[in-house]
C-alpha cells in the first residue's frame, strides 16, 4: 500500500535481554550441537528474567522520552508477541498502556506470530489514515522464550530465539530520529499453517510449561505431508511479491541508488541463504543485511529491531531501506522507508 499522506516510525527502541549467552556455551552445555550451531549462523542469544510486557514498557518508556510524544496524546497503543506474555487469559497491550500512562489510548493486541511488528505497523498506518482526528500510534513488542516451557537452542529447526521487546511511535509528523514510512506490503500462504500446528488434534488448554514446545516436530510432520514441497516455492514468490510491490508503490526502482539495505528477519543463517537473500538479490541491487547473529530471532520485534539499529548507524537523509518480516501461518511483509 502506497501511503496518500506522509506518516512517519520515529525513535525506534529496542530492550535486549540482560545476558549474553554464546553459542560455544551453549553447545558446550548441550543445547545445541556444533554442527547445529555453525549452521545457523547464531554467535550468542539474548536472555531476561524480565516479563515480555515489562520490557515492552523499558522500549517504550525510551521511544517516548525519544520522540517526545506524550503518552496521553496516544490514540492507540498496538502490542504484538510470538509466545507467552505471563498470563492465560489476559491483555498484554492494556498492561503496556496502563504502565506507560497512555489514558487515553485504545490498546490493542496483535497476534500474528512473528509478522506481528510489522502487521501493528500497518493497522495503526491504516487507523491513522482514516481518522484524521486519530492521535499517533504506540507500536510495541515483546517476547521471552524461556525454559521450562521453550528451548531457545533447540525447540525449533533453523531459529533460535533470543529475549527482548521494542517500540516505535508512528504519527503524521516525525519525532526526532525518523524514517518515513513510503508503503508496506504484505501476502500470505494460508494453507501453510499446518507447519506450526502439527499432526497433534486440538488441546482445550494450554500445553505451555507443561511440556515444552516442539516446533521442530510440528515442522518434520509437515515435511512428510503433500504441501512440503510447496514451501520454498511459495516463500519466495511472496517475499519477491511483497518487495517487488512494496518498491513500486513507494515509487522506488530496483536499482536506485538511494537504496541502502535490505534487512532480513532475524532467521538462521542457513534460511536466510537458501530463500531470503536469494529473493532479494533477484529482485533488487540493495546490499543484504543480517543483523541477528547476536540477539537470535526476537519473535515479533525483528522488524523494528532492524530498523533501530539501522538508524543507530546514522544514515544519510534520503538513504532508503527495506524491512522484511515473516510469521508463521505464513505470512510476509515489506516496508519500504526513507530516512529523513
Amino acid at each position: 500500500m502506497k501511503y496518500p499522506e506522509s506518516l512517519y516510525l520515529s525513535n525506534p527502541a529496542v530492550y535486549l535481554g540482560e545476558r549474553v549467552m554464546s553459542a560455544e556455551e551453549a553447545v558446550a552445555a548441550g543445547s545445541i550441537t556444533g554442527p547445529s550451531a555453525r549452521k545457523y549462523g547464531y554467535a550468542e542469544l539474548r536472555t531476561s528474567d524480565l516479563a515480555p510486557c515489562d520490557m515492552a514498557v523499558l522500549a517504550a518508556h525510551t521511544t517516548l522520552t525519544g520522540s517526545s510524544a506524550d503518552p496521553l496524546d496516544l490514540g492507540e497503543v498496538l502490542h504484538a508477541w510470538t509466545y507467552f506474555q505471563g498470563h492465560d487469559f489476559w491483555s498484554p497491550a492494556h498492561y503496556v498502556a496502563a504502565r506507560i500512562g497512555a489514558e487515553n489510548a485504545v490498546p490493542i493486541g496483535i497476534q500474528q506470530m512473528c509478522n506481528g511488528g510489522m502487521a501493528a505497523v500497518d493497522a495503526a498506518a491504516g487507523h491513522l489514515l482514516a481518522d484524521p482526528a486519530a492521535g499517533p500510534a504506540l507500536i510495541t513488542t515483546g517476547d521471552r522464550f524461556a525454559p521450562p516451557g521453550f528451548d531457545r537452542w533447540g525447540s525449533d529447526l533453523g531459529v533460535c530465539y533470543g529475549d527482548g521487546a521494542t517500540a516505535v511511535v508512528l504519527d503524521r509528523v516525525p519525532r526526532g530520529r525518523a524514517v518515513r514510512l513510503l508503503a508496506v506490503e504484505t501476502v500470505a500462504a494460508a494453507r501453510l499453517e499446518a507447519m506450526h500446528r502439527g499432526n497433534r488434534p486440538f488441546s482445550p488448554v494450554p500445553r505451555g510449561g507443561t511440556e515444552v514446545l516442539r516446533p521442530a516436530l510440528t515442522k518434520r510432520q509437515f515435511a512428510a505431508g503433500p504441501l512440503a514441497a510447496d514451501l520454498a516455492k511459495a516463500a519466495y514468490s511472496a517475499i519477491a511479491t511483497a518487495l517487488g510491490t512494496a518498491l513500486a508503490a513507494a515509487s522506488v526502482s530496483p536499482d536506485d541508488p538511494r537504496l541502502a539495505g535490505v534487512a532480513l528477519p532475524r532467521l538462521s543463517r542457513n534460511g536466510l541463504d537458501e530463500v531470503y537473500r536469494p529473493v532479494v538479490e533477484d529482485s533488487c541491487s540493495a546490499p543484504v543485511l543480517d543483523l541477528g547473529s547476536r540477539t537470535g530471532h526476537l519473535g515479533a520485534g525483528d522488524a523494528m529491531a532492524n530498523l533501530t539499529d539501522l538508524l543507530a548507524g546514522n544514515p544519510a537523509p534520503g538513504s532508503v531501506f527495506v524491512l522484511i518480516s515473516a510469521g508463521a501461518g505464513f505470512t510476509w511483509s515489506t516496508a519500504v522507508a526513507e530516512v529523513v
